[in-house]
Parts: C-alpha cells; structure tokens; sequence
C-alpha cells in the first residue's frame, strides 16, 4: 500500500531538515506529482508552506495572455505575423486569471485561497501570502517584472524546489539579467489595450547545467517521493551572475530551433 504523505509530514520536513521559520521568505516551485499520494493534494502543500514559512511567494504567470503582433522590433526570438491562431484564443489578463498550467496546481491553489495577494504584471504576476507579501508583490512594475525576486533576495530570501529542476527555478533569469543576457519584449491582452511588455527573459530548458555547481550552497531532503531544495538567492544570483560572466553561453539550451538561446548565443 502507498503511504501518504500528509500536511505534518511535509510541515516537519521543511522546519527540520531545510530550516524553514516564521522568519524565512521565499519564492517557491512546486510539482504536486512528484510527491506520490498527498493526503489533501495541493491544498495540503500550500498549508504546510504557510505554516512554516514567513512569506511564500510563487509564480502565477498566465502565457495564455499573450499576442503576437506583426512588426516588432528586431532580434525579439518571435516570428511577428505568425500568430493567428494563438491570436484568436488569447485570454484578457484579470486580477482573478487563472494560473497557467506551467506553473502547476499548487500555484493555482495559492491563487485561490482567501488570504492570497497578486501582482498586477499580465504576463509575469506572482501570488504571495505573509507578513511580507504586500512589499513584495508591489516592487513588481511592467518595466521591471523580475523585481520580487531581487527583493527577497535584498531581505535574506529563498528559493524552495520542492519536486522539481533547475529549469523551473524563475530566480536564475535575474542572474541572466544582471550578467548582460538579452531579455525580450511581449504583448498581452488587458482590461484596456494590448500592453507591449519589456524585459521579459528567455528559454529555461538549459538551466540544469548549473545543478551540479549549487550543490554546496544548497540543503536536499526528500518529502516522499519529491526531492526538495533550498538555497539562499544572494549565493544563487551571485554565483550564477559570476558564471555568467565567464562564460555568456552558458545556460542556453542546445536546441537549433529555439529562437530565445540562438538569439542570444555570443
């Protein structure tokens, strides 16, 4: 019979074995199948976080937002005129929008839950809940879409993998920026236009190339079948920053169709 894993045991996991307190605010990426059977699924999972955490915030990106235009400027990684038919079922962005489903159900299940606040960015929002959500969500500006994660990272922050890899790990974007790495501009439906939006970063799909560089800075446990990770976002950014700087390739993908890492390549 497959044990369950319950809202205590992931509760325990997190304070005993990766420090988590009331004191500790984080950005965290969840994948609820990794697990195995949750007793309470994604709703048991965002408990355990809020329990034990001082502020959590994750990702409530919403893609499906997203228009391409016909002419944009030059070296964008988009194929301008191509989109018809993603067009025809783009969604305007609202407050209440659903969480992509790249972003995984226990981002969703913080999304809905009563004492959860938004950032108002209509591609690149995040939810957080906690004594320090408010501050955080309001550094995010159209202009600046990655500014929660420099500001938990300005006031002792982590990131929290718990099920999933380096490739969902949205911090090392602002690594990527600070190190010079071109970011892109995209177009999203809202309530009013369709807003043209700067500085949105790239392809994740080579970011594992730096799991093996972290591992000292970096505690692991296993919460059932889940591996779960923490680190600090000052020695994640600044370590990545520096790699980045040697070597400006690194973290692109190798795929000869992505037009994100090609157009970026050195």
């Amino acid at each position: 019979m497959t044990n369950k894993v319950t809202t205590h045991d992931i509760e325990t996991q997190l304070r005993d074995e990766l420090g988590l307190t009331g004191n500790v605010n984080l950005i965290a990426h969840v994948s609820l199948p990794a697990f195995g059977v949750v007793e309470g699924e994604a709703k048991a999972v965002v408990a355990a976080l809020l329990a034990t955490a001082g502020t959590v915030m994750m990702p409530a990106f919403t893609y499906q937002t997203q228009v391409i235009p016909q002419v944009g400027p030059p070296d964008n990684a988009i194929l301008y005129g191509t989109g018809d038919r993603i067009n025809r079922k783009a969604e305007i962005f609202r407050p209440d929008s659903p969480v992509h489903p790249d972003c995984g159900l226990v981002s969703e299940t913080l999304r809905r839950d009563a004492g959860t606040l938004r950032s108002t960015h209509p591609i690149l929002s995040f939810v957080a809940q906690g004594s320090q959500a408010n501050k955080l969500l309001a550094s995010q500006t159209r202009q600046n879409p990655l500014a929660p994660i420099a500001w938990l990272e300005a006031h002792g922050g982590f990131v929290l993998l718990m099920g999933t890899d380096q490739r969902e790990n949205f911090s090392l974007h602002l690594a990527e920026q600070r190190a010079g790495r071109k970011a892109f501009t995209r177009w999203a439906l809202t309530l009013d236009d369709i807003e043209e939006l700067p500085n949105i970063p790239g392809c994740s799909e080579g970011f594992n190339a730096i799991w093996m560089e972290l591992v000292e800075m970096t505690t692991v446990t296993h919460i059932g079948m889940a591996r779960c990770e923490i680190i600090s976002l000052k020695q994640l950014l600044a370590y990545t920053e520096e790699r980045l700087r040697i070597d400006p390739n690194f973290l692109l993908c190798d795929k000869p169709s992505c037009l994100s890492c090609r157009t970026r390549e050195m």
